[in-house]
């Protein structure tokens, strides 16, 4: 066993890069975490950029304490969220001057069920 796995720690990996690019773009759905062959219903993402985004990307990643930001040719942009926070009505909201979201639900040490970003996608103009 490996151990626990956060998705900003995946930032170099090829194959994680590709698969979140094709569920931003929704080429893929969302899979249970703990269930095997499962849709996660409760992960959205949206795109409404104007370019296929492709199935991976050559990065460059920088870290931060809020996360891990990638950063591929024709000005796309990937950004990890680190630091979950709350969407403030609990609705997912493409942030502005986004092109990409992921959103998902997670448990406060409570057990209240929240909702936030976990990824954000950003296009340049120019790109399109």
């Amino acid at each position: 066993m490996l151990g626990p796995r956060w998705v900003y720690d995946g930032a170099h990996d090829p194959v994680l890069v590709a698969e979140l690019l094709a569920l931003v773009e929704g080429r893929v759905e969302a899979q249970a975490q703990s269930v095997s062959d499962t849709v996660d219903r409760q992960v959205t993402r949206s795109y409404i950029g104007t370019f296929p985004l492709g199935d991976g990307m050559a990065t460059s990643a920088a870290d931060d304490r809020e996360g891990t930001e990638l950063r591929a040719p024709r000005g796309v942009t990937l950004r990890l969220q680190r630091v979950l926070r709350p969407s403030p009505d609990g609705r997912d909201h493409l942030p502005e001057g986004a092109t990409g979201q992921v959103t998902g639900h997670w448990a406060l040490p409570d057990g209240t069920r929240i909702r936030g970003l976990f990824a954000v996608l950003h296009t340049a103009a120019a790109a399109s």
